[in-house]
């Protein structure tokens, strides 16, 4: 006789999927509830038991697209407007578009539900063993080898926790991996209504320790190393499609609007400026680069604002640009005092089909079906940047572009190969037009202020513009979003030897051990021929 976990009134895994979607957007921003995160991990849990009930591979597909769907359209809906701006299309391609883009975006859930498919069928396994090993070992995989357009990671679900993020500090995947895990040990207590002290202690063990680690970290002391003072513009700038780039009444505008918020930003600001922060794409499709290529970015005008804001203010000015060097570069530039010489780092992971086409040269349709994507090349440096403040201090950060912050393992090797006290980081949402995909841009920089250790700071063209110490925690309230805004922000940085477990480890030795469990298990358990169609088999 079997036994399963029953919940009134819902019985079909699509409800189960629906509802875990649901949960989903609700763990992340705008709303922010982690108790959300679990819940979806929950259903998620019950999905992959029918799944394995079922024992057929074909509904672990469908379980796989229409999951992927769900998510699209609960959490991730802003990807139409993106689409729609991106290919200069009408609603209906745009929408076709964003259709097939829904069912396959989150393609990630299928290492879940397909692995837990194969893994049942050709394995006799205990319910322990599968729910506190091999499930969790199969999230932590889909984290690792499921590239996507917009990397999202199961532990972006408790990101707005205070305290169970912290466990970030071994990285995202940790901190996704402890989240199943501790639902599992939840979900197997619950079945095995194992409510007695002693009982309950087995399950609820683990989830105390976790919990006393990340109080541990919430509780350290980090010295303080050196204060900066920074300027976080926002112009607002609004987003420029290519047709723009000939529009010479709307660059004047953008040009003397930047100079104008600039130049006022500097006349109220309460004490001596160290650096001013412009965002990407403040001033589109222009550069101060000089080039004699026909394809050349350079603008006078552009130099112009920028000298006259590094004189008015005797400070350095970060700000984003579009140069031409050997290819059209998105560039991280710094304008230093006195001398005015300019030190660049180029972008070096592009957005797909936003900065660049893939398989344009195979397939030149595509040109035609996303004509403002641009013909972006990709940066090879990954050296840090020095701001030199007021007080005669040097001051390192890790310069990021945008879509960067998406990428902890890139944020590490940048931190590694040349050691940094803060990131900063350049980004424009605008082309979005979505206040939720805002929020949850923003979101990503806690936990790579958690998993460096270090503070992080993003200046965006239209919002939002944030900043968070080494425990994720708001620096500064965030400005208005869409609105053109002025922020003043004192960061105390870190040492540039400061060290996490993640930056001294990085995600290989939970790859490896999540690897090895799987192997392990599935070659030390019996065979099972059919097992889910065995009769005397107990399932709780």
């Amino acid at each position: 006789m079997k036994k399963h976990l029953k919940i009134p009134g819902i019985s079909s895994p699509f409800t189960f999927l629906l509802l875990a979607a649901i949960f989903f957007a609700l763990s992340l921003e705008p709303f922010g509830f982690a108790t959300a995160g679990f819940l979806c991990l929950f259903f998620l849990l019950l999905v992959t038991k029918e799944i394995i009930k079922e024992g057929r591979l074909f509904h672990s597909i469908v379980y796989t697209v229409v999951f992927s769907f769900f998510v699209t359209c609960t959490t991730f809906y802003w990807m139409g407007n993106a689409i729609r701006n991106i290919t200069g299309h009408g609603l209906v391609i745009s929408s076709l578009l964003f259709l097939l883009y829904g069912f396959f975006s989150f393609y990630k859930i299928g290492i879940i539900f397909i692995g837990s498919f194969f893994f049942k069928k050709y394995r006799l396994v205990s319910e322990t063993k599968f729910y506190l090993f091999i499930f969790p070992s199969l999230f932590l995989i889909s984290d690792w080898i499921s590239p996507m357009v917009f990397p999202v990671y199961w532990g972006d679900l408790f990101r707005n926790q205070i305290l169970w993020r912290q466990m970030a500090r071994f990285g995202i995947e940790v901190l996704g991996l402890v989240s199943v895990l501790s639902v599992s040990l939840f979900y197997l207590m619950v079945v095995r209504k194992e409510y007695k002290w002693k009982q309950t202690y087995l399950y609820l063990a683990p989830i105390f320790f976790i919990f006393s680690g990340n109080l541990y970290f919430l509780a350290e002391t980090i010295p303080p190393e050196k204060a900066i003072h920074l300027v976080l513009l926002q112009p607002n700038t609004p987003y420029a499609k290519n047709k723009i780039r000939e529009d010479f009444d709307f660059m004047t505008k953008t040009i003397q609007g930047v100079f104008n918020l600039g130049e006022e930003a500097i006349r109220n600001a309460p004490k001596p400026i160290d650096a001013i922060l412009l965002p990407e794409s403040s001033i589109p499709f222009l550069g101060t680069l000089p080039s004699k290529n026909p394809n050349s970015t350079y603008s006078k005008s552009f130099v112009d604002i920028t000298e006259a804001l590094v004189q008015l203010s005797n400070a350095s000015l970060v700000f984003n640009e579009l140069v031409w060097d050997e290819g059209s570069r998105n560039s991280f530039s710094l304008l230093k005092p006195v001398t005015l010489n300019t030190e660049r780092r180029y972008k070096h992971i592009l957005l797909p089909f936003g900065e660049y086409l893939p398989f344009e040269n195979q397939i030149p349709l595509l040109r035609s079906l996303f004509p403002e994507v641009s013909h972006h090349i990709s940066g090879s440096e990954f050296g840090s940047q020095v701001i030199k403040t007021k007080s005669g201090e040097s001051v390192s950060f890790t310069p990021l572009i945008c879509y960067e912050v998406l990428y902890p393992e890139l944020v590490r090797k940048m931190i590694l190969h040349s050691p940094s006290e803060l990131t900063i980081n350049l980004t424009n949402d605008s082309w979005f037009e979505s206040f939720t995909e805002t929020k949850q841009h923003a979101g990503a920089g806690r936990l790579r202020a958690i998993e460096s250790g270090r503070p992080f700071v993003r200046a965006a063209v239209s919002g939002l513009s944030s900043a968070y110490d080494p425990w994720g925690r708001d620096m500064m309230g965030e400005l208005p979003i869409f609105q053109k805004a002025i922020g003043y922000l004192d960061v105390m940085t870190v040492s540039h030897d400061r060290e996490t477990p993640y930056l001294k480890f990085g995600p290989y030795p939970w790859r490896v051990l999540a690897v090895f469990g799987l192997f392990f298990l599935f070659f030390t358990s019996p065979r099972a021929f059919d097992s889910h169609k065995k009769k005397n088999e107990i399932e709780i």
